[in-house]
């Protein structure tokens, strides 16, 4: 789950997240004044980041690195 927050955090306009335990489901929302929240009901449970925290600027790239290849599944 961090994995998928952290990349569509840097690499998409969203402005909230809520992650959900059951079947990597998520509700991502939309807005032309982004929040940039990202909210969780799965381990570690509660507010990943949102403005004001130290770590909702820059890249976290080092945090999601490698979600590609679990994206693209296997190769034939």
């Amino acid at each position: 789950m961090q994995k998928l927050a952290w990349w569509i955090h840097n690499n998409l306009p969203y402005s909230t997240l809520y992650f959900f335990p059951k079947m990597w489901a998520f509700n991502i929302q939309w807005r032309e004044d982004p929040e940039r929240r990202i909210d969780s009901y799965v381990k570690p449970k509660g507010c990943l980041t949102k403005p004001g925290m130290a770590n909702n600027e820059g890249s976290h790239e080092s945090e999601w690195r490698g979600i590609e290849n679990v994206m693209k599944g296997p190769t034939a």
